[in-house]
């Protein structure tokens, strides 16, 4: 009888043990989850302002300021300075919080609205903040082999697959074509340029597939193969044709139901752009 009495409050302990590290676990993860909302709030409420902006009445956007010039001679005489406001986003300011920010990326309805970073590698973002502090949620990245400008052919953006619907985790929604319907666009903001791509894929692959290939030349037979090759690939018809000539950015995260090499791919075909003038 004791034994089977101080198994049963062995059992009870341990439960409640389980109970007490499982609870505290999840408080732990809401915790972190809303910190990083809000710092991704803090971040586009300080350094954009979108609503300003509606590009389909120029062709040169309002809101659009340069940097007054320095006291010092430039460089390269007659060269306009670095972009100080455009497309609604502070470049000055994030500039002086991180050197190495590239551009913006957003997806209307889709909750993702994020700085994006070019470092020295592929590793170091994958765990550090916007500010350069460590952070398991990391920052946005471009591929460190894409030029800066997004002008190669074929530019990969990464982004952990956090929980709470943070960073990139909402790409794994795309899997439904109705959500596709829903967020058939994406917008990348530099501060020279504003660049729409559509859709025109959506898959799962392995590290390391044809759909990680870069360098081709646009317009290149191998380009259009690689172009042939995503559309193949995708889960379902989105009913959007690349053109050859046009670039294409793919949006990479985990897949937290699929094998750990797995990752969720989409692809977006550049399809409009807007500029300013820097001369």
């Amino acid at each position: 009888m004791r034994r089977l009495r101080a198994l049963a409050l062995g059992m009870i302990g341990a439960a409640a043990g389980l109970l007490f590290y499982t609870g505290s676990f999840f408080i732990r993860s809401y915790l972190e989850n809303e910190q990083a909302r809000k710092a991704s709030e803090s971040l586009k409420e300080t350094y954009t302002n979108f609503a300003d902006e509606d590009p389909e009445d120029s062709d040169f956007p309002a809101g659009v300021q340069e940097t007054e010039k320095a006291s010092k001679p430039s460089r390269s005489p007659g060269k306009k300075e670095e972009i100080r406001e455009s497309f609604g986003i502070c470049w000055k300011e994030l500039r002086e919080v991180n050197p190495q920010i590239a551009g913006w990326i957003e997806i209307p309805n889709a909750d993702i609205s994020y700085p994006v970073v070019h470092g020295e590698d592929n590793t170091y973002y994958l765990s550090h903040s916007f500010e350069g502090e460590e952070d398991p949620f990391g920052t946005v990245f471009l591929d460190w082999r894409n030029k800066k400008k997004f002008q190669d052919s074929h530019s990969f953006l990464y982004g952990h697959n956090m929980e709470g619907n943070l960073m990139f985790a909402n790409l794994n929604r795309y899997v439904d074509a109705g959500y596709f319907q829903q967020c058939p666009e994406i917008y990348l903001y530099t501060p020279e340029k504003k660049y729409r791509y559509q859709i025109f894929s959506v898959e799962q692959a392995e590290e390391g597939s044809e759909s990680f290939s870069y360098g081709q030349r646009l317009g290149s037979r191998e380009f259009l193969e690689l172009l042939v090759y995503l559309e193949e690939r995708s889960i379902y018809d989105t009913g959007v044709i690349p053109e050859i000539s046009a670039p294409i950015l793919t949006l990479v995260t985990c897949n937290s139901h699929l094998d750990e090499w797995v990752r969720m791919l989409v692809h977006g075909t550049r399809v409009e752009e807007w500029g300013i003038e820097t001369d």
